[in-house]
């Protein structure tokens, strides 16, 4: 397959039987289109209503089209359109879906027809009996028990269908395809795009963008993002994938992120227990987790540090304000805190924070590090709320716990701070997660610049002659985690998930950090776009590796690279 960039669009020239899939997301529902015209996958948020498998069959004259006609592959945003090269014609699909309807559109014509021959498109899909099909009025649907035959003959050359679960009255499809098309142009006119960026950049760009803003779910009060495809049962939202999500977002999606925290707070205990997700029923998702309340309470200062709107920080949820939830969590998350001020994640199988396949446990660097800007927040946040007192005691805080971060868990001869360590066992491999230290202003600048340049010498896989497989970016670890305790499940392989992995959302946080400090930052900001790319994921996806089997699609933490793209929004954002 050839791939190209055009104007954002990503383009794919190969041939009708390759597959080149492709998610999409909006405030209801998920798809997958294939790049045949086909809906293969579809699932509507917090209910059993799913399509798992679909196909689309081109037919001339009841003949089936040839599995080697070239076709033409573009894909931004929320649409996938394919153009298939025959003898009678071009034969076209457009499949997308808009901001908010539970349903996809899809547009199939005959374009520079050459003959009289009729044309005929059977979509079959396995829950069939299930689904809604709407038509325009050139729409001649011929239906059995498994598919639906959609017909073009000569002075028919395009039909547009909606496909839902929906029980729909009066449904002009023509109308409502005309209002979604210019909303789905609309949405792209919206978009500020950086200056300067290439083709390449360019696609990247939206790429990241869409995938954030197509995870933003709404089901009645319950506003918010989803970690991507895979969390729409039961929906739910979590603290530290939306922290990474909502930064794009800042380009011309604001009110987005305060949905996102007013959600997010709802979910936190009166005593403070904050979990590692929210359902759509408020429910904890796997409860007490170590870097939860800590990206509350950094989200909520980055939201009003840049919006300038302090008194959302009154906001009342269930009695509290938002300031109030945040310094909640915050102190029964310190409640783990030792004599160093340092939190302390106790038990040998503690996987509660991001890495939840690795059994860090002790002083895990990550941890700390969060904790630290917490409480740098909360001091920041009382400040600005006149209570001197709580501003004074948080800033003591953040103090101690950046002190005791650099005595304890900096290495001098390795220049790096190490993963974790407890009284029995010290994990010294470098983790890209402690990458934060160099952001929030735990290390000082030589700690900094000696963990970027070890960082670049052992996690960027093109640097690291220990690697054996092929250069595919940013390792998320090195060196491996070793010993049957070390961790669980994918995690126990070199490579594998949180043992090695690329992780596209860190790399574009270490990318980052090394713009900063005026270091070569975009292989680690672009390589894994271009290396996936290549390997026919069209959508940013969760982690990856020449070795281990590909993380989900449309992931929509993975969308931080179109923040860091945005240098005019993030260049000095957690100055």
């Amino acid at each position: 397959m050839k791939h190209s960039y055009c104007d954002g669009a990503i383009i794919c020239n190969c041939l009708f039987h390759e597959k080149v899939q492709y998610n999409v997301s909006n405030e209801k529902i998920s798809a997958i289109f294939n790049g045949s015209g086909s809906v293969v996958g579809y699932a509507e948020a917090d209910t059993a209503n799913h399509i798992n498998s679909g196909f689309c069959s081109w037919y001339i004259n009841d003949q089936f089209i040839d599995m080697f006609c070239e076709k033409t592959v573009q894909m931004l945003g929320r649409k996938q359109t394919v153009s298939i090269k025959t003898p009678v014609g071009i034969l076209s699909s457009e499949l997308f879906i808009d901001r908010s309807h539970a349903g996809v559109f899809a547009v199939y014509q005959v374009l520079e027809r050459k003959d009289d021959a009729n044309i005929t498109v059977g979509c079959t899909y396995d829950n069939i009996k299930k689904l809604r099909i709407y038509s325009d009025g050139n729409a001649t649907i011929e239906p059995d028990n498994s598919a639906v035959y959609l017909h073009l003959p000569v002075g028919t050359d395009q039909l547009i269908v909606y496909l839902t679960f929906e029980e729909l009255d009066g449904f002009d499809v023509t109308n409502e395809y005309a209002m979604a098309q210019n909303e789905y142009i609309k949405e792209l006119a919206s978009i500020s795009v950086p200056e300067g960026l290439s083709e390449m950049e360019k696609a990247l760009f939206y790429s990241a963008y869409f995938c954030a803003l197509e995870n933003y779910k709404v089901k009645g009060d319950f506003r918010c993002f989803m970690a991507g495809h895979r969390y729409l049962l039961p929906m739910r939202t979590y603290y530290r994938d939306s922290y990474y999500t909502v930064l794009p977002m800042y380009n011309g999606q604001t009110h987005m992120v305060r949905e996102q925290i007013l959600t997010l707070a709802k979910g936190i205990s009166p005593d403070g227990n904050c979990p590692s997700a929210v359902k759509s029923d408020y429910s904890a998702w796997w409860g007490n987790h170590y870097d939860s309340p800590s990206f509350l309470a950094m989200m909520l200062y980055d939201y009003i540090h840049y919006t300038k709107d302090t008194d959302f920080l009154y906001t009342l949820i269930d009695g509290m304000a938002l300031y109030e939830k945040a310094a909640a969590a915050i102190k029964k998350l310190s409640t783990f805190a030792d004599s160093t001020g340092l939190l302390y994640k106790d038990g040998l199988y503690n996987k509660r924070d991001w890495a939840d396949e690795v059994n860090r446990n002790g002083y895990v660097t990550y941890n700390e590090i969060l904790y630290s800007r917490a409480l740098f927040c909360l001091s920041k946040m009382a400040a600005i709320l006149g209570k001197d007192a709580d501003a004074l005691m948080y800033e003591s805080r953040f103090k101690e716990v950046k002190e005791a971060i650099n005595r304890e868990l900096w290495d001098e001869g390795l220049g790096y701070y190490i993963n974790y360590k407890t009284p029995q066992y010290t994990e010294r491999n470098l983790s890209i997660d402690t990458v934060f230290a160099c952001i929030f202003g735990i290390a000082d600048d030589e700690k900094a610049v000696r963990m970027l340049n070890n960082m670049e010498a052992l996690l960027e896989s093109k640097n690291n002659p220990a690697v054996r497989c092929k250069d595919f970016g940013v390792m998320s670890v090195y060196p491996f985690y070793v010993g049957a305790n070390a961790a669980c499940n994918k995690s126990t392989q070199p490579y594998n998930y949180h043992n090695g992995a690329n992780w596209p959302y860190l790399s574009a946080i270490y990318a980052y950090a090394k713009r900063k400090y005026g270091m070569e930052y975009k292989y680690a900001l672009e390589s894994w776009f271009e290396y996936n790319i290549a390997q026919g994921n069209y959508t940013p996806i969760e982690y990856f590796s020449p070795l281990c089997e590909d993380g989900s699609l449309l992931q929509a933490w993975s969308g931080t690279a179109a923040f860091v793209l945005d240098e005019k929004l993030s260049l000095n954002f957690w100055d």
